[in-house]
């Protein structure tokens, strides 16, 4: 355990594996780490990457049981509040940033890369902020998503990149009131955004070239798929529909959108509580707008 009182620690102090209790600012890199890259373990902290890079050793962990612990996990915080990860590159883990249990944590300015797993995860944690970072190539061998959160209400994910994930480029799992914008999603398999959970706006993204466009649907059996806003979005090129209703999910508003190029319907809306305002679909493979 690294701790630190009235400074900051820099990397000549932590090691792969380290829990960090104090800010700390890197002054290299850390590679090829054989579990995980860097734990949090305080309240209130800043860990400043530096433009540097953490590296896992791209392999499992061996022995470590997932129930018990965190393994192999680029930059871990479990419980802590108020905590800022910013600045640098994590690649290489099982997966790349998790954030479990915790309030008011800042992701900014990060670069998170060719994970066998995830790229960033948000569990359980409530009014974060992830903004101007990017999650690209992660899940390749596992089909799993470039960004997730399960169960997180009122979190922000602004300005960021989703580019060549496996899965859906940003999944959202029982998650609430959460805000949705000016993000990139490019070259995904599946959809761009999935949205699970009640209240998200979803809003100034641009999806383009994915499997899907954008799609408010169940995703596990959180049975509550309502009140959900799409407005201002740019859908383009998507192999399927480019923006969709499931007919679990109620209340659903769809507006000022433009979707250009779908394979199939360029709006599907399948639940007749859904309003449609004011969109645009042009060139599509099926209807432009199917409700």
């Amino acid at each position: 355990v690294l701790a630190v009182t009235g400074g900051e620690a820099s990397a000549s102090h932590v090691g792969c594996g380290d829990t960090i209790t104090a800010d700390t600012t890197l002054d290299s890199d850390l590679l090829n780490c054989p579990n995980n890259g860097i734990l949090i373990g305080a309240d209130g902290i800043t860990l400043d990457l530096n433009g540097h890079v953490i590296d896992g050793d791209g392999t499992p962990t061996a022995g470590c049981d997932p129930d018990v612990e965190f393994c192999d996990t680029g930059v871990s915080n479990d419980f802590d509040d108020r905590v800022t990860i910013k600045g640098g590159r994590v690649r290489d883990f099982s997966l790349g940033v998790f954030i479990f249990k915790a309030r008011h944590n800042r992701l900014r300015g990060l670069s998170i890369f060719r994970n066998t797993f995830t790229g960033i995860v948000v569990g359980r944690s409530a009014r974060s902020v992830v903004k101007r970072s990017s999650a690209s190539r992660n899940g390749l061998t596992t089909d799993s998503p470039g960004m997730l959160l399960f169960e997180s209400h009122h979190n922000r994910i602004a300005h960021n990149r989703m580019v060549g994930n496996a899965d859906v480029g940003l999944g959202l799992e029982g998650s609430d009131h959460n805000h949705i914008l000016h993000n990139r999603l490019r070259r995904h398999p599946l959809d761009g955004i999935v949205i699970d959970g009640r209240f998200n706006e979803i809003a100034r993204n641009r999806v383009i070239r994915n499997g899907g466009g954008i799609l408010i649907s169940e995703v596990g059996n959180f049975g509550r798929i309502v009140g959900n806003v799409v407005r201002r979005n740019y859908v383009r090129g998507s192999r399927t529909g480019g923006i969709g209703v499931d007919p679990v999910a109620r209340r659903t508003r769809i507006r000022r959108n433009l979707v250009v190029g779908s394979a199939r319907d360029g709006i599907f809306a399948l639940n007749r509580r859904t309003k449609l305002t004011g969109n645009r679909a042009f060139r599509n493979g099926g209807l432009g707008i199917q409700a």
